[in-house]
């Protein structure tokens, strides 16, 4: 009898941190694209974390990004900016000299730091195009991808 109650208890014991969300590890992008149209670039993707864990901004749901610039004819760099009205995500876009991009994305952990993750678009897969006079370029890579979680940073 005592055997059976422990083992019990064991049983719940395990089954209930098994129901634990877990923190998460990466942000979850989707649909993102970058392109150049004549006298215009485009930057748009949503970004979640994963669904089956916390979610380190505490919003479980899938939030726009995106932004439209007046500009060149290559993807710029783009400044820390928001996602969509009062969704806890910023994002940026760094330009590297071998000519890749570098995403960046961040949510707050706490009053002090964020969460930030970053991923690499590799050159070979940002094309550029003739269009009459104008030349375009444009990311062809993946349209969904993880984006990894590093530490928290201090603000």
């Amino acid at each position: 009898m005592q055997l059976s109650l422990l083992a019990t208890i064991f049983a719940a014991a395990a089954s209930g941190s098994v129901l634990q969300a877990r923190q998460a590890n990466s942000f979850s992008v989707s649909n993102f694209s970058a392109s150049c149209i004549p006298h215009s670039v485009i930057y748009a993707f949503a970004v979640i974390t994963n669904p089956e864990s916390t979610a380190p901004s505490g919003h479980p749901d899938p939030v726009q990004c995106g932004l439209m610039l007046q500009g060149p004819d290559y993807l710029p760099p783009v400044n820390l900016t928001g996602c969509s009205e009062g969704a806890p995500y910023s994002w940026a876009v760094e330009v590297n000299k071998d000519g890749s991009l570098q995403l960046s994305v961040t949510t707050p952990h706490d009053s002090h730091s964020n969460y930030t993750g970053v991923y690499d678009l590799p050159a070979d897969e940002l094309v550029v195009e003739q269009h009459g006079a104008v030349m375009t370029q444009r990311y062809t890579g993946p349209a969904a991808f993880e984006v990894p979680l590093g530490q928290p940073l201090r603000h």
